[in-house]
């Protein structure tokens, strides 16, 4: 089955796109301020990782919220999880890398024109990317190919990777000869950071590159509050970061979440009435006035916590 690549490594981003604070001699940095963010949600969906859903007489379903990063790190809550999957009868993931999808992305995720990295950010920016990019395995004949945005999701967690949770919850669904099916496209993740302008492209990659120093800091923390099912505690430490103009983060955040919950809980409808569905999406899709729970509890979904 397939292990993380700078493809795939998409749906990471997805639940941890905020950097770090350390000062960079690029002259495109900008200060990076950090405040403590209190949970606005409903408290009722603040903490627990599998959720019962059901409606009227179909059978029960379950929505289980994950963390896109390697199964050895969690693989207490895959424990958890392997009996009422296997019971199941459909798996339901954000997306499946299929081979036609992964290839439309990679036809995103770089340039086709001609046009070279190094022709549309510094010269230092370039070379500082290019140094956090050689743990990734990026050569710099690649990187010069790459679009700013597809830089900026590579670098964007951890560079010893191996087969995410997701992924493997995918493996035991196949295992058990369960029906798959995502919830949104390879090319729909993908579309969300190419409609970015290239300027836009270029201040993500910028900010990442200057804020990188606290990175694994960060990982470890989102990793321990995942493991306590902290989805308060996910959703206010996600939020920690800003800068003087934040318009592009909001905007992000709009993009990456809000919108996507919506669709997602739209797309899930189906598989939830007929129930005996197992739906994975990432932990910070859960929690909010604008999460998932929520959600589906406003359309008539009875949701109860199951651990």
């Amino acid at each position: 089955m397939m292990t993380a690549s700078p493809v795939n490594r998409l749906a990471f981003i997805l639940l941890l796109f905020w950097t770090g604070v350390v000062p960079a001699a690029d002259p495109g940095c900008r200060p990076l301020q950090i405040s403590e963010t209190p949970y606005s949600g409903p408290d009722e969906y603040g903490q627990g990782l599998l959720w019962q859903v059901t409606q009227q007489d179909a059978p029960p379903s379950y929505l289980f919220g994950t963390i896109h990063v390697a199964e050895r790190h969690v693989s207490a809550q895959l424990d958890k999880v392997r009996d009422v999957l296997a019971g199941s009868e459909i798996f339901v993931m954000e997306a499946i890398f299929d081979p036609d999808g992964i290839e439309s992305l990679r036809g995103m995720m770089f340039f086709t024109d001609g046009t070279r990295l190094q022709d549309v950010i510094p010269a230092g920016l370039f070379a500082e990317t290019l140094a956090i990019l050689g743990a990734y395995h990026v050569t710099e004949t690649d990187l010069a190919a790459m679009k700013p945005w597809a830089a900026y999701l590579t670098m964007s967690y951890p560079a010893d990777m191996g087969v995410i949770l997701d992924q493997r919850l995918l493996h035991l669904a196949l295992e058990a000869g369960l029906d798959t099916m995502g919830l949104e496209s390879v090319v729909e993740q993908g579309g969300l950071f190419n409609s970015f302008s290239l300027d836009d492209q270029v201040r993500l990659l910028t900010d990442a590159v200057c804020h990188r120093g606290i990175l694994e800091e960060d990982f470890a923390k989102m990793i321990s509050l995942y493991a306590d099912g902290d989805l308060a505690g996910l959703s206010s430490y996600g939020q920690r970061y800003s800068f003087d103009d934040n318009t592009l983060y909001e905007t992000l955040t709009d993009r990456l979440l809000t919108r996507r919950n919506r669709l997602m809980t739209e797309r899930m409808q189906a598989a939830l009435e007929a129930g005996s569905a197992f739906i994975a999406v990432g932990a910070l899709h859960l929690p909010g006035e604008e999460g998932i729970l929520a959600l589906l509890e406003r359309r008539g979904f009875e949701i109860t916590r199951v651990f």
